[in-house]
């Protein structure tokens, strides 16, 4: 088979892919709470039916390539499309159907749809054991539950230069069409995936306003509904200007479901919300349309490509008040094959997704769209000015952010004080003078305080009004921006009686000039208290004044609302945004439900950027026949223009504007392109995931391919981690009709040294030559994103993306986690070998209100960071596993974890599983049930020094409250079959749960300690007990008790390495508070032979967290303790084994003289230096104390005189929350000492508007060795 088609679709595996898929936001707009019939909550049963997409192995028609005998291929020749119709793909699309249909039959369960053109694979209405029954069949790849997504424009042709003489519209035959040309996009289809469409509007129309009726467009397939169930479309609203209409609502139980969940909406392509027109209206509304009504003042408005056809496949449904349109991915899906199968150009999905999984259904249905021929613009997400929000991460998707363009409104208003506002504004008329009043001091009574701040409308309300006609009536109304729909804010003020509206930001945020129900302007939030304080005021007055329109506002700059880079999917080797276009104050079509009874409206969003985009590469297209999607991008990407934010090496600019601003006459000669296809992206995939076939991977690695990310031929150059020097490929071709010689240069970049090799190439028409860029630091600062630009030039022609590099002291960082869940990784095992890193943690999936916690544990290889092999686990309820310990055989070759695990009808059990390390192949499970069914958990495990068997230990309930024992189990290490089993019951008679467990270097004995309540000594003493290890005989106890009598709990163990002696560490109550506490016991008899307590020097809160040994036998605790003025600080402190004698204490105090929290702690081989890792909190990005920034911090002491040797500091690609929680040590001969670090990261996102949160494991190479 040849590596350009996509073996098991596209050669993606059945074993990587067992997650939940988070939730995505149409951009734009608010998630509003529609909910589907039968849609499952938290408390759903196992056996409750819902929908799950399933992707299976076998190609889609748009790749096939006929390796299945007797099945022709059907992937399209490039420039062709798919023809449903045609023998071979109708006997393919069969086989397919077959494939599926066998597939259900093995389960049982009910077909939703079909996926045969650019998904491989099906919906369905399963059962949970039925999508289990799914996942374990070998020719399918996932099984993914069904997630519902809610819903995330003219002047704008004239900015992008379009309509000038010699534009691009110029070019193919003017917006209208005549003796020059077909006219601008004529022939070219762009498929609309949104909330459906008006089809009556002037934007629509054939003929448009300019007269000429619109042809047939060959080799489309598309078709429109005749009638509709409700009488909301006929056949006639279907033309040669909008040639297909499909709905798709199956994930909400198809037109009867939406009927009964929605039934002010229209069962047909319809559009209720209007998002869809807009969107439609942007890419290809015709030309000339005059605007009507509120917005009449602005005249005409124009698509981009005004002679392309549009297809509108609605799969977003919409909210009542208009504020939002949901739809499931089942239906998104849907809509994107259908698309392909009809044979659209482009696709526009203003819709936004993940930001982080590359296998995301949507994503992948793009991917064989992109293979196809299919150009998919797609919206950035409106999360930003916050860092790493971008969404769609795919390569093969170009996604825009949005940018402000030069028509704009000067909007002002006079308070009575004298005091002059500016802001946005559409008013049509003045308003005022006029009495001004706060919206919180005109509400009727019982008014929710927020609501009414925020002026809610009755239809945002229940429909109940919030504000008093009698305090209100001829009154301009302050209101707060935020929740509602800005537009319905000035319709609650209407429908009061007032006259005027100042709607204030409460937080940094855009300025919209929208069409609102009284004239209305929007201020700044550094406005707001000045407005409020005068309405407070006797005898406040306002005057808004009429807006005036102008159309030389300084322009682009990026929107505040438009998400930001930098990415987090392929380590942040891939550059998201890719380019930026118009998105703020958009006037286009509109569905007049949608706004008020207005055909058109204003809106704002990167959903209005991206149907830009979508215009332009249908004009592109029409240009450039024979263009790749690919190739279309990169040549709207290299020619862009910087916005005016900021200098544009500045990398928070390039994460903004991505690779800049669309220029598209440039764009229609770039000169040069960078090009890609299947082959790279699956190479991509295959270095970026582990969702590609093991097989695809090898012949694509003995073809050459690169799995590399920052090697795939994007225009753009991004390097998620610098450890020191990092040389990536580029490949461009010659798409001039001439020779031409250019040469590199580049810009920006300070502190890296950048090589570009060859600097020239000469390149014949359609020629392709690759070249390297090495990036190497100098000076540039660690952890902090340094960009630039690279160039290249010929006499006619400048070639630039944008690059971007972080420079890191890692040797390299991996990540992995659940898309949309949150993973928390707290165990770390080293391969005795030095050749694996294993990590364990809790998976939480990403279903919202779904707290289901999974035992996830990960292989990495030691050296480059690769992830090996990742398995996850669930017990019989599936609904709470945890794991709490893990710890490798001493030949490497099993890998055991334990925790807590769900029981069906045995409470919480305590569990032990044991993987193959070479495969993570699950050996044998053990489940320790203690006899009152209720719970039962273990905390440590340890594996005897001979390998032969481990030993687990926790604590086991024994039915009545507060009665709890230590539990300590020995299974063999080949089978898990029990050994042996016993329980400890302190004095006390109450709750005793041990903590922490260690075998003896001789193995004859096991040492377990923990909480244990005595009697008379408070609610907890340490409780440690010796076990002989062959038969689990109880050899000794011994007992501690602070001097408070209160709460004492051990935390850490360590074993002398002659075994005569062992130490225990933990919290014990004093005086002042809790101390950090470590005694010595004699492993005989366990009598103590030595005590020792540090109270930090607040006198606080002071806890040790971890212990570890050297080879000269001394001692190391970490923890942390209360400083004065600086709160937990990491203490460390040295002891002599034999004596107590502290040699050293050390503190460390982060950046922000707040929380700083050691965890662990391991000495190096040699025995030299000391490291403890833990969370630092780093300077605060506002007063409140949780929205400070937490990083990773790692600190090398010398072991002898404890002084610091070296500082890490991760800083995860969100910049926002990272925890270290475990680490190891190790060293090799060549790269010397090997640090291994990890924990839980954000990896997008940030702390207001959510966050993805994934196991992160670092690695340092002798972090201290000087260059």
């Amino acid at each position: 088979m040849d590596l350009s088609t996509s073996p098991g679709f596209p050669g993606f595996t059945t074993f990587g892919r067992r997650r939940l898929v988070a939730a995505m936001a149409l951009t734009g707009l608010a998630l509003a709470g529609v909910t589907a019939p039968g849609q499952a909550t938290a408390a759903a049963g196992a056996s409750e039916q819902k929908t799950y997409i399933v992707q299976m192995t076998p190609d889609p028609v748009a790749t096939y390539e006929g390796d299945v005998a007797g099945l022709a291929g059907t992937k399209p020749d490039q420039g062709e499309k798919i023809d449903p119709g045609s023998s071979e793909v109708t006997r393919y699309a069969g086989h397919l159907r077959g494939r599926h249909d066998a597939a259900l039959k093995k389960v049982g369960g009910t077909k939703v749809y079909d996926y045969v053109y650019s998904y491989g694979g099906f919906a369905a209405r399963l059962t949970e054991e039925q999508a289990a029954g799914l996942r374990a069949l070998p020719d399918v790849v996932a099984v993914t539950e069904d997630r519902k997504v809610p819903v995330a424009t003219s002047s704008t042709p004239s900015f992008l230069g379009l309509d000038k003489r010699g534009g691009l519209w110029d070019e193919l035959g003017g917006p209208t069409g005549g003796r020059r040309g077909k006219g601008a996009g004529d022939g070219l289809v762009i498929g609309v995936i949104d909330s459906g469409i008006w089809a009556d509007s002037q934007s629509f129309a054939d003929p448009g306003p300019g007269g000429r009726p619109y042809g047939r467009v060959p080799g489309f397939h598309g078709t429109c509904p005749r009638s509709s169930p409700d009488e909301s479309w006929t056949g006639a609203l279907c033309n040669g200007k909008l040639v297909a209409a499909r709905h798709f609502n199956a994930g909400w139980g198809g037109d009867e479901g939406v009927k009964q969940a929605m039934p002010w909406e229209y069962l047909s392509p319809r559009d209720y919300n209007g998002h869809g027109t807009h969107t439609a209206s942007t890419a290809a509304g015709n030309h000339g349309v005059e605007v009507t009504g509120p917005a009449a003042v602005f005249g005409s408005i124009s698509g981009i490509a005004p002679r392309a056809r549009i297809a509108a496949y609605k799969a977003l449904w919409s909210t009542k008040d208009a504020s939002t349109a949901n739809g499931f991915y089942s239906d998104l899906v849907a809509a994107i094959d259908q698309a392909v199968a009809d044979g659209v150009d482009v696709i526009n999905y203003s819709v936004s997704g993940t930001s982080s999984d590359l296998l995301d259904p949507a994503e992948v249905a793009f991917l064989s769209a992109a293979e196809a021929g299919v150009f998919v613009a797609a919206s950035a997400g409106n999360s930003g000015p916050a860092p790493g929000t971008v969404a769609h991460p795919s390569p093969w998707v170009t996604t825009v952010a949005a940018g402000t363009h030069d028509r704009g409104t000067q909007g002002s208003a006079t308070l009575g004080d004298g005091t002059a506002l500016s802001g946005a504004s559409l008013a049509a008329v003045s308003a005022g003078p006029a009495p001004l009043i706060d919206s919180t001091a005109a509400g009727l009574p019982g008014a929710d305080a927020t609501r009414l701040a925020q002026c809610h409308a009755a239809r945002d309300n229940g429909g109940q009004a919030v504000l008093d006609p009698a305090k209100v009536k001829g009154k301009i109304v302050v209101c707060d921006r935020g929740e509602t729909p800005r537009a319905n804010k000035s319709v609650a003020v209407a429908e009061a009686g007032g006259v005027g509206m100042i709607l204030a930001n409460t937080d940094d945020n855009s300025l919209n000039a929208d069409l609102h129900a009284v004239p209305t302007l929007h201020v700044a939030q550094k406005d707001r208290q000045a407005v409020k304080d005068h309405a407070a005021a006797d005898g406040a007055t306002a005057t808004i004044q009429q807006a005036k329109i102008v159309d030389d506002a300084p322009a682009p700059y990026t929107a505040a609302f438009s998400s930001r880079g930098p990415l987090t999917a392929a380590g942040g080797d891939l550059l998201k945004p890719d380019l930026t276009a118009p998105g703020q104050d958009i006037l286009a079509a509109y569905a007049p439900p949608g706004a008020n009874g207005s055909a058109f409206n204003v809106a704002s969003g990167t959903s209005m950027a991206a149907p830009h985009v979508a215009g332009l590469a249908a004009l592109l297209k029409d240009l450039h026949p024979r263009w790749s999607p690919m190739a279309v991008k990169s040549a709207l990407m290299t020619s862009g223009s910087d916005v005016l934010d900021g200098p544009g090496h500045d990398p928070s600019v390039i994460f903004g504007q991505g690779a800049g601003h669309v220029v598209p006459d440039g764009a229609a000669d770039p000169g040069l392109v960078y090009d890609s296809g299947i082959k790279d992206w699956l190479a991509f995939l295959c270095g970026s995931t582990s969702g590609v076939e093991e097989r695809t991977c090898e012949r694509l690695a003995r073809k050459g391919h690169s799995f590399e990310a920052g090697d795939l031929n994007v225009p753009s150059i991004a390097v998620g981690r610098l450890p020191g020097t990092r040389t990536v490929t580029r490949e461009v071709t010659n798409v001039d009709r001439r020779t031409a010689t250019y040469t590199a240069s580049t810009t920006g970049l300070e502190g890296v040294d950048v090589t570009v090799e060859p600097r020239r190439l000469t390149l014949r028409p359609g020629q392709t030559k690759s070249f390297t860029v090495t990036l190497t630091r100098t000076t540039a600062p660690m952890n902090t994103y340094v960009g630039g630009q690279l160039t290249w030039q010929d006499r006619r022609h400048t070639v630039r993306v944008p690059v971007v590099v972080r420079p890191v002291p890692e040797a390299w960082a991996a990540v992995h986690g659940v898309a949309g869940g949150e993973d928390t990784a707290g165990h770390l095992a080293l391969d005795p070998g030095g050749e694996r890193v294993y990590v364990s943690g809790a998976s939480y999936g990403s279903q919202p209100g779904v707290r289901s916690a999974r035992i996830s544990t990960v292989a990495h290889d030691a050296a480059t960071g690769a992830e090996l092999w990742s398995v996850s686990y669930a017990g019989p309820a599936g609904t709470f596993d945890e794991p709490a310990g893990i710890q490798v055989s001493p030949d490497g070759a099993r890998l055991f974890v334990t925790g807590i695990s769900a029981g069906e009808d045995t409470g919480n059990d305590a569990v032990t599983i044991a993987y193959d390390t070479a495969t993570g192949e699950e050996l044998w499970v053990a489940r320790h049930n203690g006899a009152a069914n209720a719970s039962d958990r273990a905390n440590a495990l340890t594996v005897g020094p001979d390998g032969t068997h481990v030993y687990v230990t926790g604590m086991t309930s024994l039915g009545a409250p507060g009665k709890d024992d230590y539990f300590t189990v020995a299974y063999d290490a080949g089978s898990g079959e029990q050994k042996w089993a016993a329980h400890h019951n302190g004095p006390g008679d109450g709750t005793d749960s041990a903590r922490v467990i260690k075998a003896t270097p001789d193995g004859s004995r096991l040492l377990v300690s923990g909480q244990s309540r005595g009697t008379g000594t408070g609610l907890s003493d340490w409780g440690t007990v010796a076990y002989d290890a062959a038969t689990g005989e109880q050899l000794w106890t011994a007992r501690h008790n602070g001097p408070a009598n209160g709460i004492d709990i051990p935390g850490g163990m360590a074993v002398a390495a002659n075994g005569a002696s062992f130490f225990v560490i933990g919290s014990s109550a004093g005086e002042t508070k809790t101390d950090m506490t470590t005694i010595a016991y004699d492993t005989a008899t366990g009598k103590e032979l030595w005590a020792d307590r540090h109270d930090g020097p607040a006198h606080g809160s002071d806890t040790p967290h971890d212990i570890a040994t050297g080879p000269d036998g001394r001692v190391y605790v970490t923890g942390n303790t209360e400083g004065e003025g600086t709160r937990g600080d990491f203490t460390t402190i040295a002891y002599d084994p034999a004596t107590g004698e502290r040699t050293w204490v050390r503190r460390h105090n982060g950046k922000a003289n707040h929380q700083d929290f050691a965890w662990d702690v391991a000495v190096t081989p040699d025995g030299g230096k000391v490291v403890v890792t833990g969370q630092g909190m780093n300077d605060p990005s506002g007063a409140d104390e949780y929205l400070m920034k937490i990083d990773y911090v790692t600190i090398a002491y010398d072991a002898a005189t404890g002084e610091p040797v070296w500082t890490g500091e991760y800083d995860g690609p969100a910049g926002a929350s990272d925890i270290a929680h475990a680490l190891a040590v190790d060293a090799t001969g060549d790269t010397g000492v090997r640090i291994f670090v990890t924990g839980s990261s954000t990896t997008s996102g940030d702390l207001l508007s959510g966050t993805e949160v994934d196991f992160t494991t670092v690695a340092y190479f002798e972090p201290w060795r000087k260059p």
